[in-house]
């Protein structure tokens, strides 16, 4: 039973971690490459299940996932604008002619450049874990900045969905009602699943169980029916040859892959540092930082579990920011967090288990190591995508918003704030990216490149200027904790009393088996004292 709820966790998590190298690869320059956008999608997945089973163990010990996170997508595109992808590329082949094609045969250094500032940054996370520092952090971010954050993430990524969508948009539009229909509407309506059971007393016996199948795997069925019928219209040439929604041959795209994939470090070429990079990497992390924090809070109330309280916090960021260094080791480049989908699935299915989660993580790892597997699932068209990306990105856009239910919505000030800093977030990253990343705009260059990076990655970005101008008005102008929500949210979160029940949920045995030979450590923010 573990395992068959471990594999429905894999099954909610797969499909929005399967959309991030698709994301990424425009950024990259290899929107065209399906073998390297597969070898993205099988290291995604193997840094996932590593970064889970850390998170289980070594961070929290609650039954929550950690998944790459979409906070890094407008990052990485305002890191990679420096060098614009071209629309054609010479190179040579096997028989040495001089041939084009329309992915950058030197994308691995944008992608060393990713990984690079990510690994520096996610050491920094790692300090605010072992130095406890969150509390400090969450001392000036409240809901409202959170609010502006976490939406504009959804909210930026508009451009991304409307260009995949507007491919087909009757494919891409199919695939919303179908999510919707299924998610929304059949939720409640159980599916007869037969199996089969054996005991010696009474034998081999037939046996059905009612699912709720639809509100859990709803993307998944979603996806197999569009897909299938994509297959069925390019079979019938009702697609005309140019049509994204056609369904490609993956005979040879299959075979160029290996069956089995193991990332390693280093694999892309040597991680890059720049100072642009870097600080637009540290806004991620600390974007990812305060996300954790809330599903940790949700997903011990979903769990049955008590808050979780500072030095689990702190433990918890640690391990997160050792999840992300490997990711920014072995790629693909985005930062992991906690994912919020699956807390949701705790709830529904009523099962808070650490053991469910492993078996979740397992089944990433062993996914993620069979090349194949990620080759397929890359080629899939791109108006499926953009269908996906439409219900996602709005998704998350009010994943955002919900957290005003601590903020008072009546004042003006409140108001003000949401409206000021969620509208420029928006509008400046338009206008970066018509002037400053435009390479013939000479105007807005300084000549140091770095300076001009760091400036592209930063107003490009509407995550970023959003947040700290919410950050910096919602400290400075006047307004009670109630006012800004800051009251309701630590009632919220308050810690619980009862010692004996917090060491019995998050109690750590390979940490505190250390910490009682080393009493000293105990003064450690991450470690129980």
């Amino acid at each position: 039973m573990s395992f068959l709820l471990g594999f429905q966790q894999y099954l909610i998590m797969f499909g929005p971690t399967f959309a991030i190298p698709v994301i990424l690869s425009p950024s990259l320059c290899i929107a065209t490459n399906v073998v390297a956008k597969g070898q993205l999608l099988n290291t995604m997945f193997v840094m996932c299940g590593a970064s889970t089973i850390l998170q289980i163990f070594l961070g929290t010990r609650l039954p929550i996932i950690q998944s790459g996170s979409y906070i890094y997508f407008a990052v990485a595109a305002g890191i990679t604008s420096k060098e614009p992808c071209q629309k054609e590329y010479h190179v040579l082949d096997a028989s040495g002619n001089n041939v084009t094609q329309d992915w950058d045969p030197n994308w691995h250094k944008r992608m060393a450049e990713l990984q690079g500032n990510l690994m520096v940054a996610s050491i920094l996370q790692m300090l605010l874990g072992a130095f406890g520092l969150v509390g400090l952090l969450l001392k000036i971010i409240g809901p409202i900045t959170i609010t502006v954050l976490i939406s504009l993430i959804g909210l930026c990524l508009a451009g991304v969905a409307a260009n995949s969508a507007s491919q087909n948009w009757g494919i891409s539009l199919l695939m919303v009602v179908l999510v919707t229909l299924f998610s929304e509407y059949l939720k409640n309506v159980p599916v007869p699943l037969p199996y089969f059971t054996y005991s010696r007393a009474e034998g081999t016996k037939f046996k059905v169980a009612w699912v709720k199948l639809f509100s859990t795997l709803s993307i998944i069925i979603s996806l197999i029916i569009v897909w299938s019928l994509c297959g069925i219209l390019t079979a019938t040439d009702t697609f005309a040859e140019d049509d994204p929604a056609r369904v490609v041959d993956l005979k040879k795209k299959v075979d160029e892959a290996t069956w089995f994939y193991f990332p390693y470090p280093g694999q892309f070429g040597m991680p890059i540092v720049t100072v642009g990079g870097f600080v637009g990497m540290l806004a991620g992390v600390i974007g990812g930082v305060i996300e954790s924090i809330g599903d940790y809070y949700a997903c011990a109330k979903l769990a049955g579990a008590p808050p979780p309280p500072k030095y689990v916090l702190n433990r918890g960021i640690l391990m997160e920011g050792v999840g992300c260094f490997l990711t920014g080791m072995c790629g693909p480049g985005v930062g992991v967090t906690s994912y919020s989908e699956n807390i949701g699935a705790i709830a529904l299915t009523k099962v808070g288990s650490r053991t469910v989660i492993f078996c979740s993580a397992i089944l990433m790892l062993i996914i993620g190591l069979i090349g194949k597997v990620g080759v397929f699932f890359a080629s899939m068209p791109e108006p499926i995508i953009g269908g996906m990306y439409l219900v996602m990105f709005g998704i998350i856009a009010s994943v955002g918003i919900s957290n005003l239910q601590f903020v008072d919505l009546t004042s003006s000030r409140n108001v003000f704030i949401i409206g000021v800093s969620m509208y420029i977030g928006l509008v400046v990253p338009m206008w970066a990216e018509k002037v400053i990343v435009d390479p013939e705009n000479k105007a807005m260059k300084t000549g140091n490149e770095e300076f001009d990076q760091l400036v592209a990655v930063i107003l490009t970005s509407g995550m970023i200027v959003g947040a700290v101008i919410a950050c910096f008005l919602d400290n400075t102008i006047p307004g009670t904790d109630k006012e800004r929500g800051i009251a309701s949210y630590k009632l919220a979160t308050k810690a619980c009393s009862d010692k004996k029940l917090l060491k019995e949920i998050y109690y750590e045995p390979l940490m505190e088996k250390i910490a009682t030979r080393f009493p000293v450590l105990r003064k450690l923010p991450f470690v129980n004292n």
